[in-house]
């Protein structure tokens, strides 16, 4: 009752073109004026008068492009959550999709959103535009922290968003000393049928229309290239940008590490940046640090197994701390013994006592003293066993990050 309906009809099939015939008709249209209805909560709603010629179908005058900017609650520096605003940042829409389902912040890592957002995602202007259609919230992530040259990951039950990007800090340290297996490496050679090219699918905000970048290495030639639709990204420098890095990636990542350590391998997050030690001749060696004292300002170290110093060339040391991270590596210089090293260390050094596990020592040349690497993957195989694999570190895949297409 009040209502002032709207309804079309069309005949079905195509039986007859006669206007007599009437009974095989559909009804496939129905609007009305609602009288009451004056608000939609959580909706924006917009009204629009168009005024068309004769020039247009009739599907192209019923199609209205808008370009509108989400309103979510914004994700502060500081991980807390401030008032609702127009927003295209990557951080606000995870929180928003994780949100959606009914889970709080204390699902997600809101101090590494946070954090990405304000010294990373921000500045360089990676923000996120995009509709969904139907999906599921994993790949909805995903796809928001793809735009931000960002990965989905766990930890310890949280949503954890990793960025991979220059590292400088080194985090946990591997070698046979926490290894129960020794340390597997392999590479993958260049083929001829490799991959010598990236082409990015995105849709350019200048026209809203699909466009592609290509994404080459000096010596490309595009005679394979792998193809790669970016969703949310409407910026071409963004596109290649993200696909220069994929291509980099390609060509700069072949090598695979994998172990197994006890409950320490729990101690990594994927991507985690660490130092491995494998049992290789001319690369690092690991040893037990026995002792750690003054000599004349710096530390004098006695290891427990003999150091094998390198005529002609320069040698570091680092060391595991109590936490598991290591810190270093630093100049090295023989010691009074073969299982002895100088070095300049700042304090404090390490306790050594019966309490705890004992700090590791790394040792070798400046270039080779470690294989540095990004963990992939952690799989706890029973209740003190832990098997990892990682791949290679090359500042090379980063050398684009902040260069521009060319013309």
């Amino acid at each position: 009752p009040g209502i002032r309906p709207e309804v079309r009809i069309r005949r079905v099939g195509a039986q007859s073109t006669s206007t007599q015939i009437n009974d095989t008709i559909q009804w496939f249209g129905l609007k009305s004026r609602l009288p009451t209805r004056t608000s939609y909560p959580d909706w924006t709603t917009i009204a629009i008068r168009m005024r068309s010629g004769g020039r247009l179908g009739s599907n192209a005058e019923n199609r209205v492009n808008l370009v509108a900017t989400r309103i979510l609650p914004k994700v502060n520096a500081d991980g807390t959550i401030g008032a609702a605003q127009p927003t295209r940042d990557v951080a606000d829409f995870v929180r928003h999709i994780v949100d959606s389902i009914g889970r709080g912040d204390d699902a997600i890592n809101m101090q590494e959103l946070a954090r990405l957002s304000a010294n990373v995602w921000q500045p360089r202007g990676e923000y996120f535009d995009y509709v969904f259609d139907e999906t599921n919230v994993k790949e909805a992530i995903d796809t928001a922290l793809r735009a931000g040259m960002s990965e989905f990951s766990l930890e310890n039950g949280k949503i954890r968003p990793v960025r991979d990007d220059v590292r400088t800090v080194w985090e946990q340290g591997y070698s046979p000393q926490n290894m129960v297996k020794p340390l597997r490496r392999s590479a993958d050679p260049h083929k001829h049928d490799d991959h010598d090219g990236v082409e990015v699918e995105y849709i350019d905000s200048n026209g809203w229309v699909a466009s592609v970048v290509q994404c080459r290495l000096p010596g490309d030639q595009g005679l394979r290239v792998e193809k790669i639709k970016l969703d949310g990204v409407t910026d071409r420098t963004r596109a290649w940008r993200i696909g220069m890095r994929h291509r980099r990636a390609m060509k700069y990542r072949r090598k695979q590490y994998s172990f197994q350590t006890e409950l320490a391998g729990l101690n990594s997050q994927y991507l985690s940046y660490v130092p491995l030690v494998g049992e290789d001749q001319d690369y690092g060696q690991s040893a037990i640090m026995v002792s750690i004292s003054d000599s004349g300002g710096q530390a004098l170290i006695y290891t427990s197994e003999p150091l094998d110093w390198i005529a002609g060339q320069s040698h570091v040391v680092a060391y595991r701390n109590a936490q598991g991270d290591v810190v270093g590596p630093f100049a090295a210089s023989p010691g009074p013994t073969n299982n002895s090293v100088i070095a300049d260390i700042p304090k404090p050094w390490p306790v050594i006592n019966l309490k705890m596990e004992p700090p590791h020592v790394y040792f070798g040349t400046v270039n080779d003293w470690c294989f540095p690497a990004l963990i992939t993957e952690i799989n706890p195989q029973s209740t003190d066993l832990v098997s990892i694999s990682a791949v290679n570190y090359d500042v090379r895949v980063y050398a684009d990050d902040n260069n521009y297409p060319q013309e």
